[in-house]
This record gives structure tokens, sequence and C-alpha cells, in this order.
């Protein structure tokens, strides 16, 4: 199963994508956090194997370049409503392994790129 930490203030867009990864046999929502501060804190004691990362939340991006450098093997796919092409290429600088529209991915797409993460149940 692929463990998912969900890091979005969003709360219509995390209650839908929580009912979705629901659905899903190979997929599991572990935690949902606001703040990117919160995401570090769960990953000390918990493991996932991608973190979808609302890049431009507080902290978002600075966020992302802590968790590849303290937990490498863990992907990150960074989620936001900027159409900026600079923000994405930021946030691929600083470690995530992909970035993804808010409005112009589908569903279908997102689930298809969470698959592509290796499981890791150990580190």
């Amino acid at each position: 199963m692929i463990k998912i930490l969900l890091v979005e203030r969003n709360v219509i867009l995390t209650d839908h994508l929580k009912t979705i990864f629901t659905q899903d046999k190979q997929l599991e929502l572990v935690c949902i956090c606001t703040e990117g501060n919160q995401a570090l804190e769960f990953l000390k004691d918990n493991i996932v194997n991608v973190v979808i990362m609302d890049f431009l939340q507080t902290n978002g991006l600075v966020v992302t370049q802590d968790i590849k450098h303290k937990f490498p093997h863990i992907k990150i796919i960074g989620f936001s409503s900027y159409e900026n092409g600079d923000y994405n290429k930021r946030m691929i600088e600083l470690g995530a392994d992909k970035c993804l529209s808010k409005y112009e991915t589908t569903i279908s797409e997102l689930l298809d790129e969470l698959k592509k993460v290796p499981i890791i149940e150990k580190i």
C-alpha cells in the first residue's frame, strides 16, 4: 500500500482527496497536515512513501527541501494552484520529484503519479 501524507490547507480539496484515496485499495492517506512544519514532525515517527505538498502554503518550499534532505527516500509531489513555471522549477530544484497543477491535473493523472511511487515499508 502506498502511504500518503497530504500537506494542504484547503478543506474542500482535502476532503475530496480523502474520499478518492479511501476508494483505492492501493493508497492509504495516513495524515493531512495544514502546515509544512506539522509534516516534518509527523515524518519523525511515521513512514510514508509520498508527500503531496501545496508548495505555496506557509514554508512549503523550505519544508520540501528539509524533507528531501532528512528523508531522501520519500517522493514529493508539488501540488499548487499557481501556474507559474518558475515556482515549479524552484520546487524541483529543492527536491520535489514532480509538480502538478490543482487546476489542470485530473484525478486519474494524480492517481497514476501516486501509483508510480515505490513502496517502502521500513527505512
